[in-house]
């Protein structure tokens, strides 16, 4: 998968995923705010990796 297709699929899955935790909180289910913060950041140095890991078979 090339890195624009990549970070598409990406903000696209976040951003869902977000949009599913908050309907779930105004749902009256209790959100660890904490671990959604941890798994966002994972995911986000997880794909900066894989872009730089992409952009080095350029070099």
């Amino acid at each position: 998968m090339d890195p624009f297709t990549f970070g598409i699929v990406f903000v696209g899955t976040a951003g869902a995923t977000l949009v599913g935790v908050a309907l779930l909180g105004n749902a009256g289910i209790n959100i660890n705010e904490d671990m959604i913060k941890i798994v966002m950041e994972l995911g986000k140095y997880g794909s900066i990796l894989y872009l730089l890991k992409e952009l080095t078979k350029f070099l």
